[in-house]
């Protein structure tokens, strides 16, 4: 019998924006069968709202699991455990049973509550003194707890706990409502540097939840649960099976990457796109510039920077701009994606001049703040936009990583990079050349999934810890190295050209802003 056959093996659960993915992994990283199904993104009922049925949801990530499992063709004695990563900071309120109440408001969701003032008493003066004030404001504002109390204070008192994608998909594996601390990013009362939910009640009634309402709290290692009789019929599953909840994606995909210290970055393009870095000592910028979350190693973190739309971007112009190259990808038989990143090849870097800024979803602290592009000539085409996207969204997270770098005195000597972007050799070798650093990818493009994999390997003691985990389930595929001419045009147009979009252009954006919203 073939060795592999006879290896315990880890189901992992993807749950992304736009696709739900579920893979069989071995104890050797490779993936024995996968899944995917698209989900739709969101839906808008208001504008600036983003929303998705999370019952719909859950019904792709059953069908997703049971798919992965069948296509496998092993025996639930095969299986060592299920490991759950997701997109994060989508909220979702269900009831006792686990049942939604509302929709899932997603993390593209940009909703305020106005109008609210932050509670009284020596919690809030000790905010004040230590300079947080005008960051609590903003997180009250944009909290979804405090906007489902205003607007729909039914749904609000029918909530019993408000779950993530992970902890709600979690709950319909066990019938608990646990999350992992590795999970939990954007608004919610957590005590980062603890990773434990805070003991303040002045966070709690700033952002307008109780703890009671919230999940329990789990490491990314730990076994979380096991699938109930309920659970194994509905995924089709084995029932006692163990489910470990696992970091969020983009810390997933640092850990598959190879990032197990402050030397490796890890790029991901995604839906978001984002530059993270791990840390075992707490950072955290005073303005959030970057942000610092839980890792998929307990006990340490992750420096994050984001772009909003990121990749999202690229769908964004396939469908206003790209129609005759859908089209043809279709009669060629590949997709939209391989067929730009080649016309885009005959583009030379910095897209001849025209440079753009990638705030197609606000720039996270100026909800006035908005995308450019500068530079347009008579020569530019659509092409030349596709490749300045690229670009763009490239240099802001190597602006980020530079805030990164200054504020923690990390300098990374080497990126891994995930994603979809990762699949383009185009696309690598851009990354390359802007960050003017070794791009390498892994052997596997899902690295989410593997990260998770590694976590659940970690937990179910298979290997002594992550440093030999990762040496048995993550190997380099290629690597792209700068090339000195690019990196001459991109270290300019960055530094005398990008850098001073933003400085630039702000006074108008909030002039725009004040024209068109009042």
């Amino acid at each position: 019998m073939d060795i592999f056959a006879q290896m315990k093996h880890f189901i992992v659960i993807d749950g992304g924006t736009q696709n739900v993915k579920a893979f069989v992994f071995d104890l050797n990283g490779n993936v024995i069968s996968k899944s995917v199904f698209p989900v739709a993104p969101y839906f808008s009922v208001a504008p600036y709202f983003a929303e998705q049925d999370a019952e719909k949801y859950l019904a792709i990530v059953k069908k997703t699991v049971r798919e992965a499992v069948k296509n496998s063709k092993l025996s639930f004695e095969d299986i060592s455990a299920i490991s759950i990563t997701t997109h994060r900071s989508t909220i979702i309120p269900v009831d006792e049973k686990g049942k939604p109440v509302r929709a899932a408001i997603t993390w593209l969701d940009e909703r305020k509550t106005e109008g609210l003032r932050l509670p009284y008493g020596a919690s809030r003066l000790l905010v004040k003194l230590v300079g947080k004030e005008y960051m609590m404001k903003e997180y009250q504002r944009r909290s979804k707890f405090n906007w489902m109390k205003k607007y729909e204070p039914e749904n609000y008192e029918r909530t019993y706990k408000f779950l993530t994608a992970s902890s709600y998909i979690f709950s319909a594996l066990t019938g608990e409502f646990k999350d992992s601390s590795a999970m939990i990013v954007g608004i919610f009362p957590i005590d980062l540097k603890h990773l434990t939910w805070y003991d303040f009640p002045f966070v709690y009634k700033a952002l307008g939840v109780s703890k009671e309402k919230l999940p329990t709290l789990v490491s990314p290692v730990d076994i979380a649960g096991y699938v109930s009789k309920k659970g194994a019929e509905e995924f089709g599953l084995k029932e006692g099976l163990p489910v470990i909840i696992a970091a969020g994606d983009k810390q997933s995909e640092l850990l598959a990457g190879g990032g197990i210290n402050s030397k490796i970055a890890e790029v991901s393009y995604g839906t978001a796109a984002v530059i993270e870095i791990l840390t075992d000592r707490f950072v955290s910028h005073p303005h959030m510039d970057f942000f610092t979350w839980g890792s998929a190693i307990p006990e340490k973190w992750v420096l994050e920077g984001l772009v909003g739309g990121g990749y999202w971007m690229v769908s964004w112009f396939e469908r206003e701009f790209a129609r005759h190259e859908l089209i043809e990808a279709k009669k060629l038989g590949i997709s939209p994606e391989t067929l730009l990143d080649r016309e885009m090849s005959e583009i030379p870097p910095g897209s001849e001049g025209l440079v753009l800024q990638p705030y197609w979803f606000p720039f996270a602290f100026d909800p006035a703040s908005r995308g450019a592009i500068i530079g347009f000539s008579a020569k530019h085409t659509r092409v030349h936009v596709y490749r300045a996207i690229i670009e763009g969204i490239a240099f802001e997270l190597k602006r980020v990583l530079e805030v990164i770098r200054d504020y923690s005195g990390f300098y990374p000597e080497i990126l891994t990079v995930g994603g979809g972007g990762s699949e383009s050799c185009e696309i690598m070798q851009i990354t390359s050349d802007i960050f003017n650093l070794p791009a390498r990818r892994m052997h596997t493009p899902y690295l989410s999934a593997l990260g998770a994999a590694i976590d659940a390997a970690v937990a179910m003691n298979i290997y002594s810890g992550f440093s030999e985990a990762l040496e048995k389930m993550s190997r380099v595929k290629d690597t792209f190295y700068p090339q000195k001419k690019a990196v001459k045009i991109y270290d300019a147009l960055f530094r005398d050209v990008y850098k001073n979009i933003y400085p630039a252009l702000r006074k108008l954006y909030h002039k725009t802003d004040k024209i068109v919203n009042g």
